[in-house]
C-alpha cells in the first residue's frame, strides 16, 4: 500500500528526503494515482506532515497545493496559519481561501504573511480595510502596488495619516489614479509639509514666508482639486470642513478664481442648505441675500461684502475664462470692495488683493507672449537647420570654399582681395564660433571706451564748427 510505505519509509528519513516523499505523494493525490489507497488514507497521511519538524517539509507540500481548488481544505486552512516562511505562497494563491479566512488571517498573521494577503487578486473592500487596521508599513505599500485590490477612500485617508511621509507609499497612491478627491487633497497636504519643512530646515526660506508661500500653493491646489472633482463636490467640501480646511481664504480664493460651483458647495455646506437653493440665491439680482447667505456661513462682517462683489463679477466671466487661475476682472471688483470697507483687517486683505493681482497680471502676461511665440513660429514657415553633427571647423572650412570661389569668378584683371581669416568669414555670415564669451569687466571697459570714442568725435565736430562759423551742433549721432 502506499500510504503504509510513505509512513514507515519516513520515520528514518532525512528533511530532504522527506520534502522529495511528500512532494511525490501530494502530486499522486491531486493526479487521482492512489495506488489502491483511498483518498481519506492519503489525506490523513497527508495531515500527518503538518506536524514535521522541519519547516521545509511543510513549505513543499505548501507549495503543492498553493493554486489547488482541489486539495484538502483543512491542510490549507492548517499550512495557512504556521509561519510565515511556510505560509506566504499559499496564502498569496490559494483559492480556497475565502474572505473570512483571509480577514482572520489579516488580524493575527505575521509581517510577510500580511504582504501576502495584499498581492492577492481579490482583496476586497473589507480584507484591504484588515490589512490597513495593523498599520504596517510594507504590507499597505504592498496592498497600494496592487491595482486589483479595492480600498476605500477612508482607508486611504487612514494610510496616509500613518505614512504621509513615506514617498514610496505617496508615489504608489499616485500611480493607481483616479483617486477620490479627499484623498489627492490629503497627498497634496503631505507632499507640500514635507517640502515645506525642508525649505526652512535648509535655509532656503524663512518660517513665515514659506507658511504664507505654502497656505496660498494649499488654496489654489484644493480650488484645483474641487474643479475636478465633478459628482463628488460636495463629498469633498464636506471632507474640507469636518478636517478644518473650508476657510474664509479659501471661499475668497474660489471666489477670485470664478468658480462659482465650489463657492455654491461650500455655502451649502456652511448654511446647511440645499446646493440648488444656494445657486439660485447667487444668481439673483439683490445683493442683500447673497450678503445674509455669506453672514450666515459665518464669514467675517467686514468680509461680506467683498464676497459679494466677487461673487457678482465671477458671474460676469465667460465660461472659458473660469477656472484658468486668478481672474483680473474679479480682483479688480474685490479691490474696489475692500476699498470702502474699514479696519485693519480690511487693510491686511487689500494686500492680499494686492499681491493676487500682481501674480495674475504676470499669469497673463506669460500666457500673452507665449501665444505671441506660438504665431510667430506659426507665421515663419519652416526653417533649413544644419545637420546635427556639423561641426565650427567644417562650418569654417565650407564658408572659406564659398569666398574662394567668388574670388575666382571675378575677371582677371581685378586685383584678388587679400584672404579674409576664417574668424572674420564666421562673423560675415553672422555666426561667432571662435570668439569666447566676454565677462562682465570686459564688456564695461569696452563699453567705456566706446564712450570716450565718442566724446572724442563730438568734441572734434564742435571746433570744426566753430571754425567754420557753423552753429556749433555736433553731426555725431
Amino acid at each position: 500500500m502506499l500510504v503504509k510505505s510513505f509512513l514507515a519509509w519516513m520515520e528514518d528519513a532525512s528533511a530532504q528526503e522527506r520534502g522529495e516523499a511528500v512532494s511525490m505523494l501530494a502530486q499522486a493525490y491531486l493526479a487521482g494515482a492512489l495506488g489502491g489507497d483511498t483518498p481519506e488514507a492519503v489525506e490523513a497521511a497527508l495531515t500527518l506532515i503538518l506536524d514535521d519538524p522541519s519547516p521545509n517539509v511543510r513549505r513543499v507540500l505548501a507549495m503543492a497545493f498553493a493554486d489547488r481548488l482541489d486539495a484538502p481544505r483543512h491542510i490549507v486552512l492548517h499550512l495557512a496559519r504556521d509561519q510565515a516562511e511556510v505560509s506566504a505562497m499559499l496564502i498569496a494563491r490559494s483559492p480556497l481561501l475565502t474572505e473570512a479566512d483571509l480577514i482572520d488571517l489579516a488580524g493575527n498573521g505575521e509581517k510577510l504573511a500580511l504582504c501576502a494577503i495584499a498581492l492577492r487578486q481579490d482583496v476586497t473592500v473589507r480584507i484591504a480595510h484588515a490589512v490597513v487596521e495593523r498599520e504596517e508599513e510594507k504590507s499597505t505599500c504592498a496592498l497600494v502596488s496592487n491595482r486589483m485590490a479595492e480600498i476605500s477612500e477612508r482607508d486611504m485617508l487612514v494610510l496616509l495619516d500613518a505614512f504621509g511621509r513615506s514617498a514610496r507609499l505617496r508615489e504608489l497612491l499616485l500611480r493607481r489614479g483616479n483617486l477620490p478627491p479627499s484623498v489627492r487633497h490629503r497627498l497634496m497636504l503631505a507632499t507640500a509639509g514635507n517640502l515645506g519643512g525642508f525649505l526652512v530646515d535648509g535655509g532656503f526660506l524663512d518660517g513665515k514666508r514659506n507658511k504664507r508661500m505654502l497656505d496660498e500653493t494649499l488654496q489654489q491646489g484644493t480650488i484645483a482639486i474641487a474643479r475636478g472633482a465633478a459628482d463628488d463636490l460636495d463629498d469633498f467640501v464636506a471632507y474640507l470642513r469636518t478636517t478644518g480646511q473650508l476657510t474664509p481664504g479659501l471661499l475668497l480664493r474660489g471666489g477670485l478664481e470664478g468658480d462659482l460651483p465650489f463657492i455654491a458647495s461650500a455655502l451649502a455646506e456652511l448654511c446647511d442648505m440645499q446646493r440648488d437653493r444656494i445657486e439660485s440665491i447667487l444668481t439673483s439680482r439683490a445683493d442683500g441675500p447673497i450678503s445674509a447667505i455669506v453672514r450666515r456661513a459665518g464669514l467675517a462682517a467686514f468680509l461680506a461684502p467683498v464676497m459679494v462683489a466677487v461673487i457678482r463679477a465671477a458671474a460676469t466671466l465667460p465660461t472659458s475664462e473660469r477656472g484658468k487661475g486668478l481672474s483680473l476682472v474679479v480682483l479688480h471688483a474685490a479691490q474696489a470692495a475692500c476699498a470702502s470697507v474699514s479696519g485693519e483687517d480690511a487693510i491686511r486683505l487689500m494686500a492680499l488683493l494686492r499681491r493676487h493681482e500682481a501674480d495674475a497680471a504676470r499669469a497673463q502676461s506669460r500666457l500673452m507672449a507665449e501665444e505671441l511665440r506660438q504665431s510667430v513660429i506659426a507665421e515663419r514657415g519652416p526653417v533649413a537647420l544644419l545637420p546635427l553633427d556639423i561641426g565650427p571647423e567644417m562650418l569654417r572650412l565650407s564658408m572659406m570654399d564659398d569666398v574662394e570661389a567668388e574670388a575666382q569668378a571675378e575677371p582677371a584683371e581685378a586685383v584678388a582681395p587679400a584672404p579674409l581669416p576664417a574668424a572674420r568669414i564666421v562673423r560675415m555670415r553672422g555666426i561667432l564660433l571662435d570668439e569666447p564669451i566676454p565677462d562682465l569687466k570686459s564688456l564695461i571697459a569696452q563699453w567705456k571706451a566706446e564712450n570716450a570714442a565718442r566724446d572724442v568725435a563730438r568734441t572734434a565736430a564742435l571746433v570744426e564748427a566753430n571754425r567754420n562759423g557753423k552753429p556749433g551742433r555736433s553731426r555725431v549721432a
